[in-house]
């Protein structure tokens, strides 16, 4: 692996997404900046305390919200296009679910839960046509940390059952267009994270169109090791990474850190950023961290449940092995690019 890093001056900034080779914080009135540097100042303000955002790739469409409150803002090309709106059930507890892609077909759609904190709604971004109507009896499920694969086939959800007890449950969204009350079930709960005897999935992303990286929480009263025993093959370990393939329904990986995983960047299939306290590199196939760094406070989020949680700014770019963090010296920049 080789690694090369910069820090971007900058200060007061609400939120990081990528836009192609430039980092945009949206919720502060739409700053832009360049990777050399270069920053264009906000554009207007909002007027209200919005501090994260979900955006398309290149920028034409984006959602700025407010992580732990009921509130959204749905933008083109940088003008307010609607409102948007979740349940007030918990709000106050647990992160914001919604997410904003670009479909096969043309359309930009967006998944969020303007109805219950239980039921998700796909929608067009550019109509507002509510694609997922229907007579729709959601399952108790505490969606949050929506996001979508790279192919924009499937979507998860990284939230939390009634316990409290995290886990991630995944859905196809061709399935979910034709048949709203796909999304209604928790048959697609990952095995095992929904239950009291097991880890919890405290986090979640793909890493490929068909595979997902789970990221267990600490259990204070049960060795990691110990619960491993419960259950013969690869599992989600207390304290560990695995790899869940949705279209086998196995589990491909599972590996034990030295600490929780937290919120995770998949760098290939071999390797894996563990953003919780800072940046780390970990490889999946020994758990060992193969670079971290240290002097970056990436804070300390390991479930969609934040309370007391202070959350920096963070910009994931998994496609070009790339992470940003906001940090009181500006925003720091590291690129990680495999050895072929």
């Amino acid at each position: 692996m080789n690694f090369s890093r910069k820090l971007i001056p900058a200060s007061n900034v609400g939120s990081l997404t990528w836009c192609g080779d430039t980092l945009v914080d949206w919720a502060d009135g739409i700053q832009i900046f360049h990777l050399d540097g270069t920053h264009a100042g906000r554009r207007l303000i909002w007027g209200f305390n919005f501090d994260a955002a979900a955006a398309t790739p290149d920028g034409t469409f984006a959602v700025l919200y407010s992580r732990l409150g009921t509130k959204a803002l749905l933008l083109r090309d940088g003008e307010i296009l609607r409102e948007l709106n979740r349940s007030y059930y918990f709000a106050g507890t647990y992160e914001y679910p919604v997410c904003i892609w670009n479909a096969a077909d043309g359309r930009t759609l967006i998944a969020h839960c303007p109805e219950d904190y239980c039921r998700i709604d796909i929608e067009n971004a550019e109509t507002g046509e509510r694609l997922t109507n229907g007579d729709r009896k959601p399952q108790d499920f505490f969606h949050s940390r929506l996001s979508v694969n790279a192919a924009g086939t499937r979507l998860l959800s990284a939230g939390w059952i009634w316990h409290p007890l995290d886990a991630a449950v995944h859905y196809d969204i061709a399935e979910a267009l034709r048949t709203p009350e796909h999304l209604d079930s928790r048959d697609s709960c990952v095995p095992n994270t929904g239950n009291l005897s097991f880890a919890e999935a405290g986090s979640a992303a793909w890493q490929t169109e068909d595979r997902l990286l789970l990221g267990g929480v600490s259990d204070e009263n049960e060795p990691p090791n110990d619960g491993a025993k419960q259950i013969a093959g690869r599992r989600l370990n207390a304290r560990g990474v695995a790899v869940y393939d949705v279209v086998s329904k196995e589990y491909i990986r599972s590996v034990i850190l030295e600490d929780v995983p937290g919120t995770m960047m998949p760098v290939g299939e071999e390797h894996v950023v563990c953003f919780y306290k800072h940046p780390k590199l970990v490889s999946l196939e020994s758990g060992e961290v193969v670079a971290r760094w240290e002097d970056i406070d990436s804070g300390m989020q390991q479930s969609s449940i934040l309370v007391g949680d202070k959350l920096p700014p963070i910009a994931m770019d998994a496609k070009h092995n790339r992470f940003a963090v906001l940090g009181p010296e500006g925003i720091h920049v590291v690129q990680i690019d495999p050895v072929e």
